[in-house]
């Protein structure tokens, strides 16, 4: 025999009048008003509009407007890196209020530096970086521990030199950090040439 398929109950379309009053307790969120303002007596609108919130393609129609209304309202992926671009570079203001002794006034205050790197950390989380990527960071950490490194052994050797007069010292300190390290290499190589040549005596 065959199966006989069953017929999917057609879905009620909501009347005007109900469409109104779904549309007006969105707004409100008051079924009596809003019944009122789709036009239902003042008799009849408090049990109508209770009676209305219980019918389920009235309820059906409201969840639907309210979820595209809520969808509109959250912030998307999109706007949300623009956002923290816009932090990142240092281009959102917030207002602060600020108050001495009788004068109140209010100044546009850009993003702090940890607010500028935080946002820039999130926007990373965002691109993964490529093995390259990674490769050239840790490098250029490397190199900046390496400079750093040296620059304070160069200081340090700067420092101990009983020979230099005081007026060369300061004239050393005042120097760059990049000719302090040309400098400390130019020394550490002339002393590695002494002893050499002293081992080779």
């Amino acid at each position: 025999m065959p199966v006989l398929k069953k017929k999917k109950k057609a879905k009620k379309k909501l009347t005007a009048k109900q469409k109104l009053f779904a549309d007006n307790y969105i707004k409100t969120r008051n079924a009596t008003q809003a019944a009122l303002d789709a036009g239902y007596s003042k008799k009849t609108a408090y049990s109508i509009g209770n009676a209305n919130l219980d019918k389920l393609e009235i309820k059906a129609y409201i969840e639907k407007r309210m979820k595209k209304i809520e969808d509109h309202k959250i912030m998307d992926a999109k706007e949300a890196l623009e956002l923290l671009t816009a932090i990142a570079r240092g281009e959102t203001k917030t207002k602060q209020v600020f108050k001495y002794k009788d004068q109140t006034w209010i100044e546009d205050i850009p993003p702090s530096y940890v607010d500028m790197m935080n946002a820039a950390k999130e926007i990373l989380k965002c691109y993964p970086l490529s093995e390259l990527d990674k490769a050239e960071i840790k490098k250029a950490q490397a190199e900046a521990i390496k400079a750093e490194t040296e620059a304070k052994l160069a200081q340090q050797q700067i420092d101990d030199h009983d020979t230099a007069s005081g007026v060369v010292v300061n004239a050393l300190k005042d120097m760059p950090k990049e000719e302090i390290i040309k400098l400390a290499r130019k020394i550490g190589s002339e002393q590695n040439a002494r002893n050499t040549s002293q081992r080779g005596s």
